[in-house]
Formats: structure tokens, sequence, C-alpha cells
């Protein structure tokens, strides 16, 4: 996860010459603009093409952290992958560190497949995540909540205006959404 932002900017000193008491010739030249992301221990972190795997957000008295599905499963399926441990293991940290009281772990799809097939799998994923948290995320003591919603919840549009699919927005709503109560 990326935790800070550092910009550096190189400028070459000024170059002027001294006229009798005057400066002329005052000029400034950028040599070099550097752009880098880094985390907070100043290493650089390579953000090109990847998708972020966790989102936390504060709103009141809840903490919402929300998990890209792609990142947990392949497309239609609700068994962990491996790699992503580490994102549960980061949501798994934030969780001791900050639950009180019972964990809701919620699931969604996008619109592919019908209903009925969606609202199943999304409480399959939800039940994976709740399931991976009490074996290998070490929260077997904390109570956990499960519930799928399907495709009723996107937060991006399935399909473009003129009605072709949207890959980026499907891959939005397949998401696992944890709210924890601070």
């Amino acid at each position: 996860m990326i935790r800070g932002l550092l910009v550096t900017l190189v400028v070459a000193s000024p170059v002027f010459a001294q006229e009798t008491g005057k400066i002329s010739g005052l000029e400034m030249r950028i040599r070099d603009l550097e752009f880098k992301v880094t985390d907070l221990s100043g290493k650089p972190v390579e953000v090109g093409g990847t998708v972020q795997d966790l989102q936390v957000k504060e709103v009141g008295n809840e903490i919402r952290i929300d998990l890209n599905a792609d990142v947990l499963f392949d497309f239609d399926k609700a068994d962990l992958l491996p790699k992503a441990q580490d994102t549960l293991s980061k949501a798994a940290a934030l969780i001791k560190e900050r639950a009180k009281g019972t964990i809701q772990v919620n699931g969604y799809t996008d619109s592919k497949g019908d209903d009925t097939y969606n609202m199943k799998l999304s409480e399959r994923r939800a039940n994976a995540v709740r399931d991976w948290f009490g074996t290998k995320g070490g929260l077997a003591s904390l109570q956990f909540n499960t519930r799928g919603f399907g495709e009723t919840q996107p937060i991006a549009p399935n399909t473009k205006p003129d009605g072709s699919d949207d890959p980026e927005g499907r891959q939005k709503n397949r998401r696992v959404e944890i709210i924890l109560t601070k």
C-alpha cells in the first residue's frame, strides 16, 4: 500500500554576471524534474499498471476496507488466490489493531451471470475472506458476520453509455468490503 508521495524537483543555481553594481543575465534552468512514489520509509514503489489491492476509508465511527476481488479470486471463483495472502494480512493487521465488536464482511459481483448465481458467488467470497481471517489471519477470537450482495450495489457502471461492456467498471464492482467499528 502506498503511504506517501514524494515529489523531487531539482533546479540549477541561478547564473548571473555582475556589471557595475547591477545584476544582469539572471537565468534559472530546470535541470531535472523527477517524480517518485515512495512508501513512508522512502523506498520507491511501482504503481504503473497495478490494481490497488486495498482501500481504507474512515467514516464516522466506522472503518471500511475495500478489497479488490481480482486480487483475491480468479474471475467467477471464490477460492482465494495465493497472491491474496499479502492483501489479507494487511487487512487483518488493521482489524486486529482497530476493531471493536463484530466485523461485517460483504461480498459483491459484477453484472455478468444471473442474479441468483451472483448472490451465491458473493456470499461464498465473503465467507472465504472471513474463514481466512479466522484460520490464517490470527483473528479467530473475533466475531464476523458475512453477507453477499451479488450485483445489487455497483460502485461503477457495468456498461458504457452506448450499452457496450465496461470491463473497468465491472472490475470495480467485484470486491469484498470489510466494515468494522472503531
